[in-house]
């Protein structure tokens, strides 16, 4: 399922994505995949951001926006931030990524099949993007991942269980 597209893309692990005005917005800190030709781009959803289009706003009375411009009543947007933490290439687990999507790249949500192969490396449970990414993403951020991790792959419960321990310990 779609649940936007890639109109910025600020370094190879940061990411902005429009929200179409009539989804349902997910939450923050839900896991997410943009496919590429040859890859798969695994993140997170750091932030959700609204904006007005101020530049319109002052040249246009509010009584007489549905008339001047009745194909966009609601001047709002709506944008996922997204951090980017590794990828999944034929197979193979990668903490880092090498290069960032493309704009108009659809991002959607990530399923359980693919949380599981994303936190398995060699065979192992394996969580290691979580030390990488401790100064991009916030204690809350964090625990939110693991939880869904924890919820999903039955391998990774002791690795998480830890992970969340460490992370409420400091």
């Amino acid at each position: 399922m779609v649940i936007g597209d890639i109109i910025r893309v600020e370094d190879a692990n940061t990411y902005l994505v429009k929200i179409p005005p009539d989804t349902q917005k997910e939450r923050i800190g839900r896991m997410v995949k943009i496919e590429k030709s040859d890859e798969t781009i695994v993140g997170v959803i750091k932030n959700i951001t609204h904006t007005i289009r101020e530049e319109l706003i002052p040249y246009i009375e509010p009584d007489k926006q549905p008339k001047y411009a009745p194909f966009n009543e609601d001047f709002r947007n709506s944008y996922y931030v997204i951090h980017g933490l590794g990828t999944i290439c034929k197979g193979s687990v990668r903490y880092v990524i090498d290069s960032p999507p493309d704009i108009r790249d659809k991002l959607e949500l990530l399923s359980p099949d693919e949380m599981l192969e994303f936190h398995t490396l060699n065979g192992k449970p394996s969580a290691a993007y979580f030390h990488t990414s401790r100064d991009a993403l916030d204690k809350t951020l964090l625990l939110c991942i693991a939880e869904q991790v924890e919820s999903v792959c039955t391998e990774c419960r002791p690795m998480m269980r830890l992970v969340k321990k460490h992370l409420r310990r400091d």
